[in-house]
């Protein structure tokens, strides 16, 4: 629900540990300096830091937070979420990469379903330097994910959809399998096939 000045933006990703480490690796340069992943012990009410995505996911298997570093080495600011994509698999390899808790049975066949990058903030709530280092930390996070996943996710009726992206890996996944089940929820979705254009060689 929209909060009278707040502002949000959300895309679904569809990701396997390797587009994971793909996104982590074309973010990393450009926020060295500037932010961190982050892990949440709810119990303890604790936050840790890590070096990368990967290394948050492999504390937390569901979720890790980017955020601003501030001087004293902590972390500042809004939250950009990152939420893992759940698959039910019997592919050892994904399996192992993703802990396991994933196995495919006779009664739950194999599927795979997103998991988002997002985040809401409150810009007037923020001092000067956070309203101006989360915009960059932002504009960082989706173009590294734009660069590393396309958006040939659709519905099942072929209709396109804008706020999807999948990974090269996820889209190997889902390519290899006969039937494979893509769901948002309710929402049944299929992989895009894009027809290669032919190079045209001219006479001569």
């Amino acid at each position: 629900m929209f909060e009278p000045g707040s502002r949000s933006k959300q895309v679904s990703t569809f990701m396997l540990p390797a587009d994971e480490a793909a996104f982590d690796d074309a973010l990393a340069p450009a926020v060295a300096d500037l932010g961190q992943w982050e892990t949440h012990d709810q119990r303890a009410r604790t936050i840790k830091l890590h070096d990368s995505l990967p290394a948050a996911l492999h504390h937390d298997r569901t979720q890790a937070f980017l955020r601003l570093l501030n001087r004293d080495g902590g972390t500042t600011g809004p939250l950009i979420q990152y939420l893992h994509t759940s698959v039910v698999t019997t592919d050892e390899a994904v399996l192992a990469a993703t802990g396991g808790r994933y196995r495919a049975t006779a009664e739950r066949p194999e599927s795979m379903s997103p998991g988002r990058l997002a985040f809401k903030w409150f810009p007037e709530d923020e001092a000067d330097c956070v309203q101006r280092d989360f915009v960059v930390l932002v504009d960082a996070a989706w173009k590294a994910l734009q660069a590393v996943t396309s958006p040939h996710v659709e519905t099942a009726e072929g209709r396109p959809l804008r706020r999807y992206r999948i990974g090269p890996a996820a889209k190997a996944w889902a390519l290899d399998r006969p039937d494979p089940l893509l769901h948002d929820h309710a929402l049944r979705l299929r992989i895009r096939l894009v027809r290669r254009v032919p190079d045209v060689v001219s006479a001569g």
